[in-house]
């Protein structure tokens, strides 16, 4: 996990075979969020080129917090390794999200099967007495063999809106979502579980997603805009995918002192 953007960027299974994509293109020595692992996006998505365009929480440096133990962070157990990092600012920190005062905090949670937890909190802790609206995603890029033999199952006869086409809403076909072309779709009142299935490693992602994460975003660039993306590889869209936990076309609002958290569980199983 990197502080810049509290950003995970490798999880593996008792195989030690990797399971979420990274660009080989990546440079470490740039002070810049890298393309793959476990973005966080807040407080915007896509849409808002003012706030960092995916917001600014995955390009500022986070910090390691002790050990929070409230509702919304209780103690694990103790065969869980845990960490807890926290992004809070003043008005001024952030110019192009003025006089908004938050909290962010994040729990990054890996259990004794190997189940990969991220808790996160928002807090209003304004004292002028103003709301803000906020966009939330977990942008999780998994690693695939070929993204022409997976499929994301869950999301039949769902409603989407898709990025490429204006933003129109749709409904999605009866069967399994596969790949032959680029996407870029929001799907809608989700259910809380999701598979992402690796029909040529025989594996199995399931997202676990609370409510307050009512969106999945489904994303894969294709060869045009692959090619178009400095940092990502020309034939890379081949090996991942992005199935994302999300709240970003259901914006949140929070009054001063009020909290919102959501939270996704990553698993996965050979098939």
């Amino acid at each position: 996990i990197q502080l810049l953007g509290a950003q995970v960027i490798s999880w593996e299974n008792e195989r030690q075979e990797e399971l979420l994509f990274l660009t080989g293109e990546t440079d470490y020595r740039l002070q810049h969020p890298v393309r793959g692992g476990i973005p966080i996006c807040f407080p915007t998505f896509y849409d808002n080129y003012d706030v960092d365009d995916y917001g600014f929480a995955r390009t500022r440096m986070w910090r390691t917090e002790d050990l929070m133990d409230d509702a919304a962070f209780p103690a694990p157990p103790r065969d869980h390794a845990f960490v807890d990092f926290i992004l809070d600012n003043m008005p001024d920190n952030f110019p192009d999200w003025p006089n908004h005062r938050f909290e962010l905090r994040l729990r990054v949670i890996l259990g004794p099967t190997g189940d990969l937890t991220m808790i996160s909190r928002v807090k209003n802790v304004n004292t002028d007495g103003n709301p803000f609206t906020f966009k939330f995603a977990y942008h999780t890029y998994f690693s695939v063999s070929d993204i022409m033999a997976t499929q994301v199952e869950g999301l039949e006869t769902v409603d989407y809106v898709d990025y490429l086409n204006d933003h129109e809403r749709f409904t999605e076909g009866p069967n399994p979502i596969t790949f032959e072309n680029e996407v870029d779709k929001v799907y809608l009142n989700t259910p809380d579980v999701i598979t992402v299935r690796d029909r040529e490693r025989r594996r199995t992602y399931t997202i676990h997603k609370d409510a307050n994460l009512p969106e999945i975003v489904v994303w894969n660039p294709w060869d045009l805009e692959a090619r178009r993306m400095s940092d990502f590889g020309d034939i890379e869209y081949r090996e991942m995918v992005c199935v994302e936990a999300a709240a970003v076309e259901s914006e949140i609002t929070l009054n001063p002192d009020q909290e919102w958290t959501g939270t996704q569980r990553l698993s996965v199983e050979q098939f």
